[in-house]
């Protein structure tokens, strides 16, 4: 009973002080008097809590600041910066890029190497950890690793299926338990690329829906985060959805997946120089031997008459999907992420009418649909933020672990 009483106040004091940091997070220079109004936690107790984290560098007291009423002023609390870290490797097809990013949400740290010749992820990332990550900060700042991933992780059965990567050396489970050795003093977190991008949308863009779906479309896919009840659908391992696959033509063009008409064989970047053929002749995209939504987007914006046709084709066929998934679980949010933003608002402005014709009424009225806000590299800050909030605790002496999601 002692151990177990133990183990609740650890807990209670963790979430107390991730509950503390956050608020100091949305409330830069705030007092400990106004933290303990916010948190319903006696003074006594955030009194106690804050001079931890300060006596731990994880935040700072800037002195006293304006209080807006004679007497005392009150001491002003800040997230302290460049103190601890989360270490993110984002693994590409055949490429690691290393990023070293402080808890304040500031990346101080980045590289990318190539992989050699018949090297392991896992093994590459182990050597920029060591040569160069830790050339920039002391091994007791690093809180914990996080892998990110193009990927379905599946957590029940511990093994990486659908990917963008080839990964012909590690299938199945060797991939997770070699990670699970390699960083053995550090909790390590494997992550879906989409997820994170979709919380760094949720914490840094602001969002206040409870139920909201984001949708990245990147460089080879496209992939989609649900949030239900304020909650991320199967955490952050990308293995509850697989939006990318959903058909909206099966009489159309064959998908890797099996099935036709996927919205990735059909709006996919890398489908779109085959894709624009059938539209015909736009002029400034036949010299390109790889067309981006960035290249259609601008030559739509110029009002090519055959970039206009084919955006709004997409636009149609992105809203079939997108109605359906608000007939499923009912987002009062939709976030359109990635690189699909660059086809412009015209594109956008075509998706929501669409939705209204392709849609249940009454659902889709009340959804909003916008693109991200957020720069592409979000990614980072939503893998660092996601790991600090769901699996790091303030309370646990000897970190360690390995968690998918």
């Amino acid at each position: 009973m002692r151990i177990l009483k133990f183990i609740n106040q650890q807990l209670i004091k963790d979430t107390n002080m991730k509950h503390l940091y956050t608020s100091i997070y949305h409330n830069p220079g705030i007092s400990r008097a106004h933290l303990s109004k916010q948190t319903a936690l006696s003074k006594t107790t955030v009194s106690t809590l804050i001079d931890e984290l300060i006596e731990r560098n994880f935040i700072l007291d800037g002195g006293a600041g304006e209080s807006g009423t004679t007497g005392r002023k009150p001491n002003q609390l800040y997230l302290r910066r460049n103190s601890h870290f989360v270490v993110v490797f984002n693994w590409y097809e055949n490429r690691i890029y290393t990023h070293l990013v402080d808890i304040a949400g500031t990346s101080v740290f980045q590289e990318a190497c190539e992989l050699k010749q018949g090297e392991a992820y896992v093994s590459a990332s182990r050597n920029c950890f060591q040569n160069s990550v830790l050339q920039h900060c002391a091994p007791d700042e690093i809180l914990g690793i996080c892998v990110v991933i193009a990927a379905m992780i599946d957590e029940k059965h511990g093994e990486i299926y659908s990917t963008t990567i080839s990964l012909p050396s590690m299938e199945g489970s060797q991939i997770l338990d070699s990670l699970k050795e390699a960083f053995p003093d550090y909790p390590v977190d494997l992550l879906n690329d989409t997820a994170c991008y979709s919380y760094a949308e949720k914490i840094y863009g602001g969002i206040t829906e409870k139920n909201f779906a984001f949708i990245n479309f990147g460089n080879r896919g496209i992939g989609a985060s649900l949030f239900v009840d304020g909650s991320m659908l199967g955490k952050a391992s990308g293995s509850f959805t697989q939006f990318g696959h959903y058909s909206v033509d099966p009489e159309g063009p064959l998908c890797v997946c099996g099935n036709h008409g996927c919205l990735e064989a059909l709006i996919a970047e890398p489908r779109l120089k085959e894709r624009s053929v059938e539209f015909g002749e736009i002029p400034s995209l036949n010299s390109l031997s790889q067309v981006t939504f960035s290249d259609l987007g601008k030559a739509a914006t110029f009002r090519d008459p055959v970039a206009l046709a084919m955006t709004q084709e997409i636009a149609l066929e992105l809203s079939l999907a997108l109605s359906n998934l608000i007939c499923t679980v009912n987002p009062s949010l939709i976030v359109l992420g990635g690189k699909i933003p660059d086809l412009g608002e015209a594109f956008l402005e075509d998706v929501r009418k669409n939705l209204k014709k392709t849609g249940f009424r009454r659902m889709v009225d009340a959804v909003q649909v916008r693109y991200s806000r957020l720069q592409s590299d979000s990614f980072l800050n939503g893998a660092m933020k996601y790991f600090f909030d769901i699996h790091y605790s303030f309370t646990d002496k000897n970190p360690s672990g390995f968690f998918i999601g």
